[in-house]
């Protein structure tokens, strides 16, 4: 028997777009192609100076399931992703880095995860690492189980943000909802945040080429007091309880807060 494709658990990817025309196509291409097909990807333009609005609005053309926005002007991520989040319509959120791309399996492997594991609010991957000329630079081995990542720095060193798929019906409606000013730990706030609604958990395959720039900046000793704030919301308001390693490799080794 056949299975339409509006009966299938629906997809939100949420796609914060600026100046990344370069590496756009790529991206778009890859969730086109996944095999899981129910899907909707909303993208909004945060007021990008290149072709990526162009690119947008060619794709939004091409496959009904792209929902394409501009902002009026920069705004940045935090502020984009919740406009994002005021559009979907999925129980299952991704949001995708305009510069990765995704295996052919991933939406549908993460999904069937989820499906069957009740207790786990979101599932990330490994990650296969590539630079701006698709080089291969290696592969990621996060901690698969939920102790693990959460006793572990979690700034690109657990958990590679852009890889998670969220269920956002495990969480309180308005949880999801990202920091407004510019902050070093956008993502690291919101993996917070989830650890109280479920387990975070990592599949053992590599279903996402991330992308890495020999230019991005390093963590910088001026960031550490707005991890010390992070940290102490966290405990105090979310009843997160890190260990002493955690704190001390996060404040530290700064190469493990990078995110």
């Amino acid at each position: 028997m056949k299975i339409y494709q509006d009966t299938l658990p629906l997809i939100s990817v949420i796609i914060s777009v600026f100046n990344n025309g370069t590496q756009l196509s790529e991206c778009l291409n890859s969730l086109l192609s996944q095999s899981y097909p129910n899907l909707e990807i909303i993208a909004i333009d945060d007021f990008s100076k290149d072709d990526s609005w162009k690119i947008l609005k060619i794709y939004k053309s091409i496959d009904k399931r792209i929902k394409v926005y501009k902002n009026v002007k920069h705004y940045g991520q935090g502020i984009t992703f919740n406009r994002a989040l005021r559009k979907i319509k999925g129980q299952y959120v991704v949001f995708m880095d305009p510069e990765d791309k995704s295996y052919k399996e991933k939406l549908a492997k993460q999904l069937h995860f989820l499906e069957k594991n009740e207790k786990v609010v979101a599932v990330g991957t490994q990650c296969t690492f590539i630079d701006d000329d698709n080089k291969r630079l290696g592969v990621s081995n996060f901690p698969s189980e939920n102790d693990a990542i959460y006793h572990t720095p979690l700034h690109s060193v657990s958990i590679q943000f852009e890889t998670l798929m969220i269920n956002r019906f495990l969480l309180p409606k308005d949880l999801l909802k990202f920091a407004t000013q510019p902050t070093q730990f956008l993502y690291t706030d919101i993996l917070i945040k989830l650890l109280a609604y479920g387990q975070l958990i990592n599949l053992p395959q590599a279903l996402q080429y991330h992308r890495k720039h020999t230019n991005k900046k390093a963590f910088q000793i001026t960031q550490i007091p707005s991890l010390i704030r992070l940290g102490i919301t966290s405990i105090a308001q979310r009843d997160y309880r890190p260990s002493l390693r955690y704190i001390y490799n996060s404040l530290f080794k700064p190469n493990l807060s990078a995110q």
